[in-house]
């Protein structure tokens, strides 16, 4: 007897499954969530125990911390910047791989294909190098101009899209009498926007999230970022665990709403078919 996938049994059975991992995925982000409510004495103490008063003085705390509230904003501006950048450039020089012929052209996408293979690990001595060559060691914009350079991801993403896009579309606009810029932005870009969403999504977790490049390129704690800010939480002998899940349930908001506000073109990208290379 063969096993199908579509019987009712399979059917119940994914449920369960997809049921019970979801729970285990949850399940810290519930714990967390109600336990930033109580004392610091109870959260290991009564750790599955419900809060008895919803007390905020774990979240004020942590916002108060070690400047955590300024390294929010730090990474707010970091990251609003450097994917906005990144959305721009990288679009840029995908359009110019898809559709534009030059010198090179073959030579330069290479690169970034050996771009997208080579570790973020082995360029941050040279980069850091490069960074107090210019002076803007401990500065933010060293953050920004680092990942505005580190994203052949983007590149290679946003060129499939516009290499999606039929070439037909672009002449019966070119017929009709528009330049290249006014195909561009209203042709092209409104049918690639879901690829744009995605990239938004890929690189804000990403940056948001970053621990590497803050740690190599930022010393005063006025410019720390989020994940910084959230390692100044543990001491040597001790660890502030009341304020760090109050940190935290801060911290988790702004990836969460940008990934709520572009999911749907996401999903439908997703659900459009695969891309050409």
């Amino acid at each position: 007897m063969k096993f199908s996938l579509y019987t009712p049994f399979a059917r119940y059975l994914s449920y369960i499954i997809l049921i019970v991992v979801a729970a285990f995925m949850l399940a810290p982000l519930i714990w967390m969530t109600y336990s930033v409510f109580k004392p610091t004495g109870d959260i290991f103490r009564q750790p599955f125990a419900l809060p008895v008063s919803f007390d905020l003085s774990n979240i004020v705390d942590a916002w108060q911390f070690a400047q955590f509230g300024s390294s929010y904003i730090n990474s707010v501006i970091v990251t609003t910047i450097s994917v906005l950048g990144i959305l721009v450039f990288e679009g840029a020089a995908a359009y110019a791989f898809a559709r534009l012929n030059f010198p090179g052209k073959r030579i330069l996408f290479i690169v970034f294909l050996v771009g997208q293979m080579v570790p973020a690990q082995m360029v941050v001595l040279p980069s850091f190098i490069q960074m107090s060559f210019l002076n803007l060691n401990d500065t933010l914009l060293s953050l920004i101009f680092q990942y505005w350079s580190w994203a052949p991801f983007a590149v290679l993403f946003l060129r499939a899209s516009f290499l999606a896009v039929p070439k037909d579309i672009e002449d019966a606009a070119r017929i009709d009498g528009a330049g290249r810029m006014t195909i561009l932005w209203q042709v092209v870009l409104p049918m690639t926007r879901s690829a744009f969403a995605t990239i938004a999504v890929v690189y804000s977790l990403w940056i948001w999230n970053d621990f590497l490049f803050p740690l190599v390129y930022l010393r005063s704690a006025d410019n720390y970022t989020v994940p910084l800010g959230l390692a100044m939480f543990q001491g040597t002998y001790t660890t502030y665990w009341g304020e760090l899940l109050g940190a935290i349930c801060i911290a988790i908001w702004p990836p969460l709403i940008v990934y709520l506000l572009l999911s749907r073109p996401i999903q439908s990208s997703m659900a459009t078919g695969s891309m050409k290379f």
